[in-house]
């Protein structure tokens, strides 16, 4: 049998409690409380820098949406049709309607002033009549007024009949005729003329 060398006098009820809460684990604890708030803190200036960032972009956005659409709004209230535009836009009607009708009237020609003066000349040279001596000649666009003298009073007649093979004087029927003598014994005639289709209106 062995024999007992050693006493344990410590008793288990005599040793001392354990503490929860030390100094080494409070300091551990508060340590990893900061480290926390301090990660926090980190992350929310973070959203909350990236959210403002967000913020002016879409602000910038809605100001100029906003702008654009005043504009489109003043747009569409000057769409109401401006007075002094119209008025403009049927003077320039008129002037284009007015040129038309004198581009047709120039490029006609048919008549004396498209074709010239020198070819009404040539044609009443080709007309000439032996007891007839022109002394004026007057063609204004469609009228034309001849004033000369006529050996006879019968000439005049017979030579305005020579108007009928004319290509330029055709077609005319003269609204004065006036036939007097000079001391000469010279008829004095004026005759003056305008488009048939005119008499007529």
């Amino acid at each position: 049998m062995q024999g007992k060398h050693s006493i344990n006098l410590l008793q288990a009820e005599l040793l001392p409690e354990k503490v929860l809460l030390t100094l080494p684990r409070v300091v551990m604890l508060w340590g990893a409380l900061l480290l926390a708030m301090v990660i926090w803190a980190f992350v929310t200036h973070s959203s909350n820098k990236q959210l403002k960032s967000t913020y002016s972009v879409l602000q910038k956005q809605s100001n100029k949406q906003s702008q654009q659409v005043n504009t489109l709004e003043k747009k569409i209230a000057n769409r109401a049709p401006d007075k002094q535009l119209q008025d403009k836009l049927a003077t320039l009607n008129l002037l284009m309607r007015h040129k038309q009708g004198l581009h047709g009237k120039l490029t006609d020609t048919k008549r004396t002033f498209v074709v010239g003066f020198a070819k009404a000349m040539q044609e009443l040279s080709q007309m000439h009549h032996p007891d007839i001596r022109l002394t004026q000649i007057n063609i204004n666009l469609d009228d034309m007024t001849f004033s000369g003298l006529a050996k006879k009073p019968e000439a005049v007649p017979a030579w305005l009949a020579g108007f009928e093979d004319s290509v330029l004087l055709s077609g005319k029927s003269f609204v004065q005729f006036e036939l007097t003598r000079n001391e000469a014994n010279m008829t004095e005639f004026t005759v003056s003329s305008k488009y048939a289709a005119e008499d007529s209106k």
